[in-house]
């Protein structure tokens, strides 16, 4: 076995993100009295897909993604209301979904045979927690580690050191890190020193500035490198 401690990352690694937040944004744009359309659902994604990486660059605070994405989505939907009320309804709301990629369930209870399992996200506390608690896979999780709680983030060093800290004490040659964000899980795994395997289904270009140490587009995939002599 080539690995013994698995960080994963959480959405679109084992959760389905996009079939999450299309429900819960169906919900919150319901409770605004308009009902959700495809050119609606575009708009936020957008604007809400460019907050994330500006988070993860650290251009933006977590405060500022709630307040802005919502008060693009008010704006856009022409109805009056406070973006971080109707932000944290959005996460309440999301909490409730806990729709996982086809596969990641079975890949946990496999690995969870062999290995010790993680969750490292960015994701916001509410929702994740919500989701977490909601799963199918929480028996083969040892412990999830926001980034919300911990007041630091991927791709920081110091948010794997604080992982680690908690963690106790591993062989760091043996972990490695699963996620689909280069910005955030490869280059996490390369500030903190750890193995990577980036999970692209969809064969996004690499980017040579951030080199993963395995590129796979199945969750097999992941299972035979980490359970490989």
């Amino acid at each position: 076995m080539r690995y013994d401690t698995i960080l994963f990352d959480a959405d679109m690694t084992l959760w389905d993100f996009k079939a999450s937040e299309k429900c819960a944004l169906e919900d919150v744009t319901r409770s605004l009295g308009v009902e959700l359309t495809e050119a609606m659902a575009e708009h936020y994604h957008q604007v809400n897909d460019a907050l994330w990486h500006q988070f993860d660059l650290k251009q933006v605070t977590r405060e500022e993604l709630k307040y802005r994405r919502y008060a693009d989505y008010l704006a856009y939907l022409g109805v009056e209301g406070d973006p971080l009320e109707v932000n944290l309804r959005y996460e309440r709301a999301l909490g409730e979904y806990s729709i996982m990629l086809p596969g990641a369930e079975e890949m946990c209870r496999t690995l969870a045979r062999h290995c010790t399992l993680y969750i490292i996200t960015n994701g916001l506390h509410t929702a994740q927690t919500g989701r977490f608690d909601k799963s199918p896979i929480k028996p083969y999780i040892r412990e999830m580690f926001i980034s919300q709680d911990m007041g630091c983030q991927k791709p920081e060093r110091e948010y794997f050191d604080k992982v680690f800290q908690a963690i106790g004490p591993v062989d760091r040659s043996r972990t490695v890190i699963v996620g689909d964000s280069l910005t955030s899980d490869i280059r996490g795994g390369l500030n903190a020193g750890l193995d990577t395997i980036w999970y692209n289904p969809e064969h996004a270009p690499a980017d040579p500035a951030i080199p993963a140490t395995y590129t796979v587009d199945s969750m097999d995939e992941i299972i035979r490198i980490i359970l490989s002599d």
